[in-house]
């Protein structure tokens, strides 16, 4: 189950690359080619840790495409425990996400399928059409298909809410609050509650990002290009 978590709150983090691009990318193609750090705090600013995910440029397989990521995991001291490679890839034409498993849980574990289901998921954060400082609430329904998991029927509903956007200093910040929902056999067994903030240029390419939870604890998400 807690890998199941942490495979909703990537894609909760990776929800910006959709939704901050033109509109017409798909997910796979934003992160392709990007260098993603994670550090991660405790509620007094203390690290506990980080994690960089090195993304290779985009390649395409029949109808799937997919990027390999090496994944690097360090401790408190900076010191580096782990280090591996995994794959990411996605139908575009099935809208699905298929994580082999992106990028938190064990390496070796067998690939999970996410399927999205959201009136506005090719739409989140349209900025550039709307002028407005409210920007719209998002409800994404999960549902996630791995051995057992597919068969108690693991769901989840991920809402982004209270969203608001202000551009200072040449740069676009948005705030929000996230909710993450896990089911299993339709029952509640986990709510996640994040305020989150994003930094972005005027041409709306995300820069970073923090999430932070109830009790304080807090990692922040940086994007760069890997080159």
């Amino acid at each position: 189950m807690r890998n199941i978590l942490l495979l909703l709150i990537t894609f909760l983090q990776l929800v910006p690359f959709i939704s901050h691009g033109q509109g017409k990318e798909m997910l796979i193609e934003q992160i392709a080619g990007k260098k993603i750090e994670r550090e991660n705090f405790d509620k007094n600013g203390q690290l506990l840790g980080k994690q960089l995910f090195i993304i290779g440029e985009l390649s395409q397989a029949g109808e799937m495409y997919k990027v390999e990521v090496v994944t690097e995991l360090y401790n408190e001291k900076g010191q580096l425990n782990e280090k591996y490679s995994t794959t990411f890839q996605c139908n575009p034409k099935e809208f699905d996400v298929l994580l082999n498993v992106f990028p938190f849980s064990d390496p070796d574990d067998e690939k999970i399928k996410v399927e999205v289901i959201s009136r506005d998921f090719k739409q989140l954060y349209d900025l550039q059409s709307s002028k407005s400082k409210s920007l719209k609430d998002i409800e994404l329904k999960m549902s996630i298909e791995s051995g057992v998991l597919s068969f108690f029927g693991s769901k989840s509903l991920v809402t982004i809410k209270n969203r608001n956007r202000k551009t200072e200093n040449g740069k676009v910040n948005i705030t929000s609050t996230a909710v993450i929902e896990a089911y299993i056999m339709g029952i509640k067994i986990k709510t996640i509650n994040y305020t989150v903030e994003e930094y972005l240029t005027e041409g709306y390419v995300l820069l970073r990002q923090k999430f932070t939870e109830d009790d304080g604890a807090y990692f922040i998400m940086s994007y760069n290009d890997a080159n």
